[in-house]
């Protein structure tokens, strides 16, 4: 047997390779970018790179590479660099395992299918297995030990979760075992069992929680509006909401709560069907099996389609045609939620408030799938990064109701109808703590330092609005990777901002409310001196510039009374030259600037002209 070591000795060139990879112009660019600046994404210079994939998005385009060592992936070893639309970096996710990495054999000893039997022994899976994966990976150990490894993840039926575990790939031993999906709260679970029961029938409607009953009563926990064990009355019949659903899937007589973007399944127990009837209404109450799946359907679909339609930003499964799966009822009936990143899946628990009647546990969930999606499935938990993206989405969507006064405390409760009472105690989004906490790299803190996250995003949408601030939210984790954190989240969700400057109505005030308001949350943000470019033109007529196109030099001409500062800016709002001139030096060097459209302006004046370097 021949056996594959690879040592890591500096002083090879790092390399890339583009295997089972979409291409793009840029590839390149950013291979020579990460070369030059490995002392900023923490790379070494024997490092090899595969290119994964690019996304082109509203602010520009994001490549996405893999660490790999005789072609097996480092395991979080993935890198993103996002170019703005001038093709410029203007931000790139580092690689903190990198440097740490030591020598290991790349030839596997135990066996793909031994590990895998190991595996469902340590996660103690029960049931039919609905989702498996069996990867070699490089992986470095708490404890700071490089190993091969088996990645075995498995979902089941009867075994709620995303269960990880890591083997050894040569003496077989359980390195960790973990389960990976993303919970909306760690509550004790609380079970409970309750029969399925036939849906009302009706004609192209359906009854749904938007977002929940206490906040479409403007009411509090308490009274007619409790669980009681999934009981209903007439006041949380009134709380519902009539809606159109409008893509639902008819075939063979049947219509089911299938759409371009959402279908309900079956996929952890308990077993509750798939609600499919003879109408295309699904108009239900509370204290039936139906109203979860219906509830969670029309949110996950509308938002979706929000996402993908009205924002134009394409984040999908890419699993399943695109289609998102999710069960309305599972994790085994425990009083929790989770997303399951290995099969791209949602899963609702039931106990005390039935997780699926709470949009904001819905969207909660929902917003780790887009967080991982538009990472390229490279999502972070680092920090509570991904807790708290998820209550920025689900506070999103029920703050735009407008259903609660920003004086009543109601206005900053996440998880209003599913917790704040005696079943958990929720969370909010006036979170008083700062980044960063004494606890803040605390996995046990996630969901708690989730909320300065949350805070932070919220605080920016009450003062620039709703769809400005989901761009950024979205945009920015778009360019992150699966070691990002909070910290550095929040560099990307504003670099997005200038990278989208004069775009979707975003302003240089945008960008100082962006910077002012996650400063106060104890982030740092590197220096950035924004100005508005719109006015372009005005007083064009007492200067002109030559030549235009220019090359290697520009010549000023105007009425000189003093010597000049002349600022050159790129399109998207950043200073990229300084230069002072007069009547005797009125020449600018402009050979080191990119190929581009540029804006030169006098300091001090309103005087700009547009020029276009070659």
């Amino acid at each position: 047997m021949n056996l594959k070591t690879t040592l890591l000795v500096t002083g090879f060139a790092l390399t890339f390779s583009t295997m089972y990879a979409q291409t793009t112009a840029l590839e390149s660019k950013a291979r020579d970018w990460i070369s030059k600046n490995s002392n900023k994404t923490g790379t070494t210079p024997n490092d090899n790179f595969d290119f994964k994939s690019s996304r082109k998005s509203l602010s520009g385009e994001t490549l996405r590479f893999q660490q790999t060592i005789n072609g097996i992936p480092v395991y979080e070893g993935d890198i993103a660099v996002h170019f703005n639309k001038q093709g410029e970096v203007t931000y790139a996710t580092d690689v903190p395992v990198s440097k740490r990495l030591k020598q290991v054999n790349t030839t596997p000893t135990f066996s793909k299918v031994d590990a895998f039997e190991k595996a469902k022994v340590a996660a103690d899976i029960k049931g039919e297995i609905t989702h498996q994966e069996n990867d070699l990976y490089i992986f470095l150990t708490d404890s700071g030990e490089t190993r091969l490894v088996h990645r075995v993840i498995i979902n089941s039926y009867e075994t709620p979760g995303d269960w990880e575990t890591m083997i050894d790939a040569h003496s077989g031993e359980v390195i960790r075992v973990q389960d990976i999906a993303n919970y909306h709260h760690k509550e004790k679970p609380k079970k409970k069992t309750k029969e399925k029961t036939d849906g009302l029938k009706a004609a192209g409607t359906a009854y749904i929680f938007d977002p929940d009953p206490l906040s479409r009563a403007h009411v509090a926990y308490g009274g007619d509006y409790v669980d009681n064990n999934d009981a209903t009355n007439a006041s949380l019949d009134a709380a519902r909401s009539l809606v159109t659903l409008p893509d639902i899937t008819f075939s063979n007589g049947v219509y089911s709560l299938k759409s371009k973007y959402v279908q309900v399944a079956d996929f952890e127990s308990p077993s509750t069907g798939l609600f499919t009837q003879a109408t295309p209404d699904f108009l239900f109450n509370r204290n039936e099996q139906g109203f979860e799946a219906v509830n969670a359907f029309y949110h996950l679909d509308r938002s979706m389609a929000y996402i993908n339609e009205t924002l134009g930003i394409d984040c999908k499964s890419t699993l399943n045609n695109g289609i998102l799966l999710f069960d309305p009822h599972g994790l085994s009936g425990d009083d929790n939620s989770h997303f399951i990143p290995s099969s791209q899946r949602l899963a609702f628990g039931e106990g005390c408030v039935d997780d699926a009647e709470d949009a904001d546990v819905v969207l909660h969930e929902f917003g780790h799938a887009i967080h991982h999606w538009i990472t390229g499935l490279k999502s972070s938990s680092s920090q509570g990064l991904g807790e708290g993206s998820g209550d920025y989405w689900a506070m999103s969507y029920s703050r735009s109701l407008n259903q609660w006064a920003s004086s009543e405390a109601h206005y900053n409760w996440m998880f209003s109808w599913d917790g704040h009472n005696t079943c958990w105690a929720g969370r909010i989004t006036n979170y008083a703590p700062k980044y960063p906490t004494a606890n803040i790299n605390s996995s046990s803190a996630i969901h708690a330092n989730g909320q300065i996250w949350a805070t932070s995003l919220m605080r920016i949408y009450d003062r620039i609005g709703k769809e400005k601030t989901d761009r950024i939210f979205l945009e920015g984790l778009g360019m992150t990777n699966s070691s990002s954190n909070q910290q550095t989240a929040a560099v990307a969700v504003r670099q997005a901002a200038i990278d989208m400057l004069g775009t979707y109505g975003f302003t240089c005030n945008d960008v100082n409310i962006i910077t002012e308001e996650l400063t106060t949350s104890g982030y740092t943000l590197p220096a950035y001196q924004c100005t508005d470019l719109a006015v372009a033109d005005v007083s064009k007529n007492l200067i002109s510039i030559y030549p235009n196109p220019a090359t290697e030099s520009l010549t000023v001409s105007m009425n000189f009374k003093k010597a000049e500062t002349v600022e050159i800016y790129s399109l998207d709002g950043r200073k990229v030259s300084e230069s002072s001139i007069n009547s005797n030096n009125n020449v600018i060097n402009v050979s080191k600037l990119n190929k581009g459209v540029y804006l030169l302006k006098i300091k001090g004046t309103d005087t700009v002209q547009k020029f276009i370097k070659n």
